[in-house]
């Protein structure tokens, strides 16, 4: 299809004209195409951006559902997911190339299983590192919003007046006004503390101000904040193993372990809303670990089919 001495650019505009109808055998010779030359990527890169820039409606994400097969905008949704699973092309060699040089979908998940810690930066700079079960929704077309459906995750903003960075989480929002910043979140509360910098809690509501060893705690459901003071050193501190609690419920203790490490910890009904308080390091061994929690709180423990269940002890 393509002179080999024809300009990049060129060949570049006829295989993105083409791909609109390909076949199997087409994105074969495509992908050979693009191996033989960096050049080659380069251009149908630039190609492909240029387009998108101009009819972004061409490239549906990669979560649309398949449409009718009559409509013309249904192709290009079958041909994303196709590509995407890499199918037999190149023996896969699509499923690394292809992505590469075709347009992204614009919204984005990243997530961690329980026990599972990821790091990500940005295309800013700003990085995002994740604790175990945490979830992150992202948009490409939004860089500066990110939205913390479940979990925990240390924030090290790259800090910009003109286009504050924006997490939401718990259907609040916290917004940067400095640089490091811790958020939690899950079903029964939220909690922001702060390492550097400022943060705003709830910018175009309760507007509160946290500075340098600022925390706050919210229920879920509940619109009131309340504030606690915390050593600057310890936010983000589960990436060591150091948790630290400012008058939790023990159930949000249980649920950090879970979170980092994967521990499955049942508290008794009279256990799981004591306040604890305290700073506990923890190796990430659970015979080590549960049973050192319990001696803090001055529970018994037991070991139960995988999980772990701890009780008030008995009155003497």
């Amino acid at each position: 299809m393509t002179d080999k001495g024809a300009d990049p650019m060129d060949q570049a505009i006829a295989w993105h004209l083409r791909l609109a109808d390909a076949g199997v055998d087409d994105w074969a010779t495509f992908v050979d195409w693009l191996e033989a030359d960096p050049a080659h990527v380069a251009a149908y890169d630039r190609v492909a951006m240029q387009d998108r820039a101009v009819s972004p409606e061409h490239f549906p994400v990669a979560e649309a559902q398949a449409g009718n097969d009559n409509d013309p905008a249904a192709a290009p949704r079958h041909r994303w997911r196709w590509i995407a699973g890499g199918s037999a092309i190149a023996a896969g060699l699509a499923a690394v190339i292809v992505p590469q040089v075709l347009p992204q979908a614009s919204a984005y998940e990243v997530a961690t299983a329980s026990g599972e810690r990821r790091a990500l930066t940005l295309e800013d700079g700003t990085r995002i590192e994740l604790s175990g079960g945490t979830r992150l929704r992202l948009d490409r077309a939004t860089p500066r919003l990110v939205a913390l459906e479940q979990g925990e995750a240390l924030f090290t903003v790259h800090h910009d007046a003109a286009r504050p960075f924006v997490v939401t989480a718990a259907g609040r929002t916290v917004q940067d006004v400095g640089t490091v910043f811790n958020v939690a979140a899950d079903d029964t509360a939220l909690s922001v503390e702060v390492a550097e910098g400022s943060v705003l809690y709830e910018p175009e509501g309760a507007a509160v101000m946290l500075q340098v060893g600022d925390g706050l705690n919210v229920a879920a459901k509940s619109t009131t904040v309340r504030r606690t003071k915390l050593a600057p050193e310890s936010v983000g501190g589960w990436r060591r193993g150091v948790l630290t609690f400012n008058e939790r419920p023990l159930r949000d203790v249980a649920g950090a372990l879970h979170r980092l490490y994967g521990f499955r910890i049942d508290l008794s009904p009279g256990l799981s809303d004591r306040p604890f308080t305290g700073m506990v390091r923890f190796s990430g061994t659970a015979d080590r670990d549960v049973p050192h929690l319990a001696d803090l709180i001055g529970a018994t423990w037991r070991r139960d089919e995988g999980r772990w269940v701890l009780a008030e002890a008995p009155t003497r």
